[in-house]
């Protein structure tokens, strides 16, 4: 009997490693142990989810939970900035002038890594790469005055992208993601009475996903380990780039956070055709800096194991095939996420001819798993063969039934 219990838990402890759809009910250190990464629990963070560039989520711990953004919050900004390029409302070489203002906003300790001078010019791409890479709040807030004139119309900006975008846990108070009380007195009045923005891991998803599809060359400035400037080097926070101190393969992109309540990291690979996006927040205690490299090690761990379970690939080939013992012409290849153990999915076709490929499966906002229209097939040879079966079936019954009916008469003359 012992010997059975024992043999039933070895099969639960197995399909907990690898079944997709229990993953999430482990906690992001217990995932990363099976990477081979052991970090102390005390590291968990506060909420956390992985997903694809196309919306699905692969992992989500506490990914409702409110959580503090700190300067994650710069993803919002940039976006909107890539979004006043798109359109011509500025361009990426607009020189910005530095004023006295702006010098004094990069004096303060807790606003920038990086000076700026009283009349110097700076461009949009430089102010960019400061917030991007030494996540200096002072360019950030440079970047919301020289756009819209003061930094509240930009506030209000960004939290009117983020209810477009279905962030419904989200309410962002400034530009660089500080807390307004760092900021004085340079915060945005309209929202001097509100201290930090507060999301969660999930609405950071939807931001990261919906950057990543409508400018994706954000990737050229966030996967940047330096950059040099007035003979200055810009140094990247991410240390999980390439030839960093906690690098991993592919990373390229997106963007630390840092606060009083905890590390935060949205980190983004990219690796034979599909794309991880990994969110962490609130990773404690702060100042330590283990638990700052403990958030690195975290979201790779955990974009290394999506990057093992799934695949992105052709499912199904343009053409004929049989699908639940029906025949149907798909009119164009099915690219799509799957798990890598082909046991764990399966083809289906919709009640409007759309295929489909069927698993448990989660998607953020507004996204969903792809699928192409099918048509049930019609073997007009094989239809003619069965209706010529049928008439000569006719004939020969018929046949028979004269036979049968002479034969009657004739023996009962």
């Amino acid at each position: 009997m012992k010997k059975v219990l024992t043999s039933i838990l070895m099969i639960i402890m197995c399909l907990i490693v690898v079944s997709p759809t229990v993953l999430a009910s482990q906690s992001p250190v217990d995932v990363a142990k099976q990477e081979k990464q052991n970090i102390d629990k005390q590291y968990n963070p506060k909420g956390m989810i992985v997903t694809t560039e196309d919306g699905q989520i692969l992992y989500n711990y506490h990914d409702k939970k409110q959580v503090d953004p700190a300067s994650t919050t710069k993803l919002m900004t940039m976006n909107l900035i890539y979004d006043d390029i798109k359109s011509g409302k500025v361009k990426m070489n607009d020189k910005v002038k530095i004023t006295s203002r702006y010098e004094k906003m990069s004096e303060l300790p807790n606003l920038t890594t990086f000076p700026l001078k009283q009349g110097e010019t700076v461009t949009i791409n430089q102010l960019l790469k400061q917030a991007a890479l030494e996540s200096s709040n002072a360019s950030t807030l440079v970047l919301a005055e020289h756009i819209d004139g003061n930094s509240s119309k930009f506030t209000d900006r960004m939290n009117k992208k983020a209810k477009e975008l279905g962030m419904k846990n989200t309410k962002f108070t400034n530009p660089s993601g500080a807390n307004n009380k760092v900021l004085q007195p340079y915060e945005p009045k309209k929202y001097k009475n509100d201290t930090i923005s507060h999301t969660s891991a999930r609405d950071m998803a939807i931001l990261s996903t919906n950057l990543l599809k409508e400018h994706p060359d954000v990737l050229k400035i966030t996967k940047l380990s330096k950059d040099t400037q007035s003979n200055q080097e810009l140094h990247n926070t991410n240390t999980s780039l390439p030839n960093e101190a906690d690098a991993m393969k592919d990373v390229d992109g997106l963007k630390t956070g840092t606060s009083d309540n905890g590390y935060n990291l949205e980190l983004t690979a990219k690796r034979h055709h599909l794309r991880i996006v990994t969110g962490i927040f609130n990773v404690m205690p702060y100042p330590n800096e283990q638990a700052k490299h403990a958030r690195q090690k975290l979201a790779n761990a955990l974009t290394e194991h999506a990057f093992k379970q799934y695949e992105y690939r052709k499912v199904v080939s343009k053409g004929e095939h049989k699908i639940d013992d029906k025949e149907y012409e798909v009119k164009k290849d099915l690219y799509d996420l799957v798990p890598k153990d082909k046991k764990k999915y399966k083809l289906k076709v919709s009640k409007d001819n759309r295929l489909y490929v069927d698993y448990d499966r989660q998607f953020i906002k507004d996204h969903h798993a792809p699928s192409v229209k099918v048509e049930a097939t019609t073997h007009w040879g094989m239809i003619f063969l069965y209706i010529l079966m049928a008439v000569v079936g006719l004939v020969l019954l018929g046949m028979l039934t004269i036979i049968g009916i002479k034969i009657y008469f004739k023996n009962n003359k």
